[in-house]
């Protein structure tokens, strides 16, 4: 049985080009131009860096890390169109970028695996807008050495409206498979315009009990207007 666990990594680059990569390999790390931080970056490779400027928490089962922005300014995730306000929070997985100051953070975050199943998911773009749909890939390993393992999977974070995923495989040891998944906007009022995190969940309770495999990634959801006009006779 495979049990090596994949490595989260984080590779920098700055304004010329410089790039070094920084394990993470703690539950919490912190980013800034002070030697004390675990990912010092020195202000000759950049401006916009502070003393300490932003902080990482591993989330719980490998669904990726916390970003908290402890500086003055805010940081920029292109990927996910948005700016992270000083004394905020965001949600980063596997793929995601982070730009503060004149560095470039793109992240290489581990994607589900237990001590039998290995999960990965990945999108054609993270935003869902009303006229378009968003193209998916999730791709499942059977790691044990249980043959013929039928594997489930499910969706959180969306009702079946908003998506469609295909069957999950019948997997021997070793195989892998890839599964589509496509989502759409429902024009559903009831799960409201902006960030939201839909998470990938795969279990093979018949041959792996208790064991699953989780990945999560956020997608931007476009706002949904619907209009109505009364004409009154007078």
């Amino acid at each position: 049985m495979n049990t090596e666990q994949p490595k989260n990594r984080v590779e920098v680059i700055d304004r010329e080009g410089w790039r070094k990569d920084y394990a993470l390999d703690k539950a919490i790390l912190h980013i800034g131009s002070d030697s004390r931080n675990d990912i010092v970056l020195e202000s000759t490779r950049g401006m916009g860096i502070e003393a300490r400027h932003a902080q990482l928490i591993a989330a719980s089962a490998g669904r990726g890390y916390r970003l908290v922005n402890l500086g003055q300014n805010p940081i920029t995730l292109p990927g996910q169109g948005m700016l992270v306000p000083p004394r905020s929070s965001a949600d980063l997985f596997d793929g995601d970028v982070m730009q503060i100051g004149e560095h470039t953070f793109r992240f290489f975050i581990a994607q589900g695996v237990s001590q039998a199943i290995s999960l990965s998911f990945r999108l054609s773009d993270t935003l869902l807008t009303v006229d378009a749909q968003l193209e998916g890939i999730v791709t499942v390993q059977n790691l044990g050495n249980a043959p013929g393992v039928q594997f489930k999977l499910s969706v959180e974070g969306l009702t079946p409206a908003w998506y469609e995923l295909g069957p999950g495989p019948i997997l021997f040891p070793g195989a892998q498979k890839d599964v589509p998944i496509r989502l759409r906007h429902a024009l559903d009022p009831t799960i409201p315009a902006g960030r939201r995190t839909v998470t990938i969940r795969t279990t093979a309770s018949a041959a792996y009990p208790g064991e699953s495999a989780v990945v999560s990634q956020t997608i931007q959801i476009a706002p949904y207007r619907k209009h109505s006009v009364r004409l009154i006779a007078v």
